[in-house]
């Protein structure tokens, strides 16, 4: 009792705390991560599979999309997915021809995701943005991420219109280049408005694109 303090054993020292397997200092523990939340744009029927609107350069992004969904999952990420649902006389539909009009099958989630969306939000949308009419504020406010990753199509559309509402509410936003994508068409060069669109959501919008 009332000895001399013990000297503090150096890092080289088995009988040392760091040496001890699985043992962290606060000095090497890794950061916390941020609270995540995920926004997945149209993954539908209508865009997928069939319809007007379906487009083959969909195809590609739905398994890589599928793997990342599930890790995120796992890790306890909440997945909020965007669904477009159209009433037959929509004014869209004088600028698109008729597409995810309710209860005809387009307005669905395509089935490799459809787990992902039971267990996790739907949010039906009216129109491109995923905030016009909805209550996606509601959820995100919910949820409180504090970084909102966005995936799905179409990149200049939906996309585009949706990270535009999150960055105007203040949200950091990052866009998973590898998981969205656009459609080839007459004056819409895929690869052209994908360059575009996510240069704008980069140096514009002031979002992340990774």
């Amino acid at each position: 009792m009332g000895g001399p303090p013990a000297e503090p054993r150096s890092p080289e020292d088995p009988r040392s705390p760091a040496r001890v397997p699985g043992y962290r200092t606060g000095m090497d523990a890794a950061p916390p991560q941020p609270r995540r939340a995920i926004v997945v744009v149209d993954m539908l029927v209508c865009f997928c599979r069939r319809g007007a609107l379906y487009s083959p350069r969909y195809d590609p992004i739905v398994a890589p999309m599928r793997d990342y969904l599930a890790a995120a999952e796992e890790d306890g990420v909440p997945l909020v997915f965007l669904v477009d649902t159209h009433t037959p006389d929509d004014p869209e539909f004088a600028v698109f021809p008729p597409h995810c009009v309710e209860g005809s099958g387009e307005d669905e989630v395509v089935p490799e995701f459809r787990g992902f969306a039971d267990r996790g939000t739907v949010v039906r949308k009216r129109t491109f943005s995923g905030f016009h009419g909805t209550d996606l504020d509601a959820v995100l406010e919910r949820l409180a991420p504090q970084v909102v990753e966005v995936v799905g199509v179409c990149t200049d559309i939906c996309v585009l219109h949706t990270v535009a509402g999150l960055r105007a509410r203040g949200y950091d936003v990052l866009v998973r280049k590898d998981l969205v994508e656009t459609y080839d068409a007459p004056g819409h060069d895929a690869e052209e408005v994908n360059r575009f669109a996510l240069a704008h959501v980069r140096d514009v919008l002031g979002a992340r694109v990774e």
